[in-house]
């Protein structure tokens, strides 16, 4: 069996076909399990929240690629149900900072968790060595790809 040398280029257009692939499975779970109560922007929103607590709204909405009035809006929204906290900065008066309250808490680990089992059943169908590759997989591309992290 003859194996080609596989380029960067390559490798690169097939990540190009299978991220959108597994980014439009991972919406439609979380779309599905969130209604009716959240939109997919407002669950994105609380997942940053969930791991970058303390974030300002400019954060959340850069993250989302959405405009700060846009994401002012919505914040507005899951303030009302109670789900995010906005409060002042002490040390810099103009910043406003998130936090999820532990309803949203709550709500972003039931989507979380139903969305992540919904995965978990896909990957049922793959031997040990081929979870295993997946898994090697990810590390490389998180180190590859993940957001910079303080003190890093």
């Amino acid at each position: 069996m003859v194996t080609q040398t596989l380029t960067p280029t390559q490798c690169a257009a097939n990540m190009m076909t299978t991220v959108p692939a597994v980014t439009r499975f991972l919406r439609a779970g979380l779309r599905r399990h969130g209604k009716p109560h959240l939109s997919l922007s407002q669950l994105r929103a609380l997942y940053f929240l969930r791991r970058r607590s303390r974030s300002c709204l400019s954060e959340v909405a850069d993250y989302l690629d959405v405009t700060r009035p846009t994401m002012s809006a919505m914040v507005d929204r899951l303030v009302q149900r109670g789900l995010i906290d906005r409060t002042g900065d002490p040390a810099e008066r103009r910043r406003i900072v998130l936090t999820l309250t532990p309803e949203g808490a709550a709500e972003m680990a039931r989507v979380y968790d139903a969305t992540l089992h919904t995965v978990a059943d896909r990957l049922t169908s793959l031997s040990e060595a081929q979870l295993q590759q997946v898994q090697a997989g990810l590390a490389i591309l998180g180190d590859l790809f993940d957001e910079p992290r303080e003190g890093r």
